[in-house]
């Protein structure tokens, strides 16, 4: 089973629901966690995250921490990798990631690691990078206009979907509109904060979280101005589907299909 677990970034650290999952998914006490603190700007952020799992009873969480091309495929690092069960690649800016490790054989063990069934989760940029089209950069607002964002490759776990994030917390609806209408063939997942899309076998996805994940399915699209707009103007488009998803809600991409949990309201 191959996973991957696209988190909104901001994760409560009080109610940390999104990573337990992610560490039950990883073999909870068993689980062996790799980190890449790589796009964060921070100093500290490679120790918050370690302590972090630990404290959530992972056997072994260990970052891996280098900031050169060239540090990045040393045997002690990729060994490090061979053996997770889990991945985990922390926020801050997706290029760094995508520059950073492009081409190497840590992403190359990356790969391999995906495909032998462990999961690999990322929050905020190590969420945007986990697809093949990323979002590199974009400005927020709810309209879709020319030129609103900026695609380039990402790790290309999945070349089904392109992933968003901060999604509601950062009105970025019309950036992954413009990007869906733009390749309709390619699923828009945004997720919001302290939330997670959960995709397996590059085909369900799973909510896991206090938000929401919102799904743009462009295979319907009837008509679009998208490829005449320009100078920032807004795009027209209709026949975009759109499905707004909540903890436990499901997603097929084979069918284009959600499914809802029934809720029982319990009498006061």
């Amino acid at each position: 089973m191959k996973t991957l677990m696209a988190m909104g970034g901001a994760l409560n650290r009080k109610k940390p629901l999104v990573l337990r999952e992610f560490v039950r998914r990883a073999g909870g006490t068993e689980a062996r966690i790799a980190i890449l603190p790589q796009a964060s700007a921070l100093d500290d952020t490679w120790q918050y995250y370690e302590d972090l799992f630990k404290e959530l009873g992972a056997a072994e969480a260990t970052s891996l921490r280098f900031r050169q091309r060239n540090e990045a495929d040393s045997p002690e690092r990729l060994a490090i990798l061979r053996k997770a069960s889990g991945i985990f690649i922390a926020g801050g800016n997706q290029m760094r990631l995508a520059a950073l490790l492009g081409g190497t054989m840590f992403e190359s063990e990356l790969h391999q690691a995906y495909q032998r069934g462990v999961i690999i989760g990322g929050t905020s940029a190590g969420a945007a990078v986990l697809s093949q089209v990323m979002i590199a950069y974009g400005k927020n607002g709810s309209t879709p206009r020319e030129g609103i964002c900026q695609f380039l490759p990402g790790f290309g776990f999945s070349k089904k979907i392109i992933f968003d994030q901060h999604f509601r917390q950062r009105d970025r609806i019309g950036r992954l509109i413009y990007a869906v209408t733009a390749s309709p063939g390619v699923l828009g997942v945004g997720v919001d904060e302290d939330t997670a899309a959960i995709l397996v076998d590059d085909d369900e996805i799973t909510v896991a979280g206090s938000g929401s994940v919102m799904i743009l399915d462009g295979s319907q699209i009837a008509e679009t101005d998208v490829a005449e707009i320009e100078k920032k103007a807004p795009i027209a488009v209709s026949g975009l589907n759109l499905h707004v998803l909540t903890d436990g809600c499901t997603y097929r991409l084979v069918t284009r299909q959600a499914s809802i949990p029934s809720k029982v309201l319990l009498s006061e």
